[in-house]
């Protein structure tokens, strides 16, 4: 049996912008890119970009840090430098790793492979340069979700040790280095180049336009159906769901099941549409109500400060307590050490990352509009709630209730 593979909807004109970009001089300090999640931006970067860069004579080294979460970003960095120098030196090396060799000669060099960036061995930059000057090639490190690269020191250090390669590289005559690093969310891409303290200080952040009309028409002359959505119907769906692709798919597909209705398509799809959008935010929120009353509030509290969350600052100590009263009926704020447990549960169950220098943020936008949406719901019904008691207590007391302002 055969199975038909996925259709990749290609934007060669943006990619051509954005590898003009990464050549010129705007981007020797490095380039980042971002995206929401699950928008593209991945199938973008290696359907697009990256096949670009290949056939105009660079050595591409691609580390998906979000694909390998649970592995340290400084390994899976470097790992991907392994592989790189594994498909440069081509049968050379696969004999050496198939008989357990580690020591080769790079650019007249030789090194340990499996030592590469530990103290006793070759150090990233080394390493880079020779590559670079084995192949002549200038070498191009992508690093898809960099941010993760700062929930580990490790990481962190990684990250110098490419702006160690960039600086050496830079102006000295050879093929050259560029960074490539993207990110789901602008926020945390942010932390990689706004503070003096990071190894790509100052440099540019772009963002990623989402998949428009272009796509969409794409997507329709792919259906091969007389009867399908309008364009107007399909753009409103779209975004419905944030620009995601998988759930308009998801929703187009059901739209193909046989169902009595006198509706048009447009209106089925659209109906479509919110159902799936509803049953992915009350399967959230479900999750989120039946989780440790601490860790529901301390995601509450994340979602509506954004970059401006303090964990353990007093006031929020007493803010989770109110969020969590009803739920586990707190007489007293929760304590620094069972926020700081919380936050690692949260962070083990990938609903949270940590940027490091106590910076902490929650994975996916779509589930902090859906918190801060629910929150506000859950506010103004107790406000009502509450003016509808001051109201029955007034009736027995005569007193009229304050204002609910």
């Amino acid at each position: 049996m055969l199975f038909a593979d996925e259709p990749i909807f290609h934007r060669p004109a943006l990619a051509r912008y954005f590898v003009d970009f990464l050549k010129s001089a705007d981007s020797a300090s490095g380039l980042f890119l971002s995206a929401p999640r699950r928008t593209g931006k991945t199938t973008f970067i290696k359907q697009d970009i990256v096949p670009i860069l290949r056939a105009e004579g660079a050595t591409v080294i691609y580390a998906d840090l979000w694909e390998q979460k649970e592995v340290n970003p400084a390994i899976v960095i470097v790992n991907a430098i392994r592989e790189a120098i594994m498909k440069a030196d081509g049968v050379v090396m696969k004999t050496m790793k198939t008989t357990g060799i580690t020591k080769f000669k790079l650019g007249g060099i030789e090194m340990d492979l499996s030592k590469i960036g530990s103290q006793d061995g070759e150090s990233i930059s080394k390493v880079l340069q020779h590559l670079a000057t084995a192949t002549n090639n200038p070498i191009v490190m992508v690093i898809d979700e960099a941010q993760h690269a700062q929930t580990t020191e490790e990481g962190r250090q990684t990250l110098f040790a490419l702006k160690a390669a960039r600086d050496a590289m830079k102006g000295a005559g050879g093929p050259g280095f560029r960074m490539l690093a993207t990110g789901s969310d602008s926020d945390k891409l942010a932390t990689l180049v706004n503070a003096k303290d990071q190894a790509f200080f100052m440099a540019p952040l772009e963002s990623l336009d989402p998949l428009g009309p272009d796509y969409l028409q794409w997507v329709l002359d792919a259906m091969g159906r007389s009867e399908k959505p309008t364009l107007k119907a399909l753009e409103a769906g779209f975004a419905m769901c944030s620009h995601r692709p998988e759930p308009l798919r998801r929703v187009l597909r059901a739209l193909t099941k046989p169902y009595a209705s006198s509706k048009s398509v447009d209106e089925r799809f659209l109906d479509l549409m919110t159902k799936d959008m509803q049953a992915a935010r009350e399967t959230f929120l479900q999750g989120l109500n039946g989780m440790d009353p601490l860790d529901a509030a301390v995601l509450k509290r994340m979602a509506s400060t954004g970059k401006n969350f303090k964990p353990f600052d007093p006031k929020t100590l007493d803010i989770y307590r109110e969020l969590m009263t009803g739920a586990a009926l707190q007489n007293a704020a929760p304590s620094t050490s069972s926020v700081q447990a919380s936050l690692e549960r949260l962070r083990k169950d990938g609903l949270v990352w940590n940027a490091g220098r106590g910076l902490w943020y929650i994975e996916d936008a779509q589930h902090v509009a859906w918190i801060v949406a629910a929150t506000t719901r859950d506010a103004e019904a107790a406000k009502r709630a509450e003016a509808a008691r001051l109201a029955i207590d007034s009736t027995a007391t005569g007193i009229k209730p304050p204002s609910a302002s």
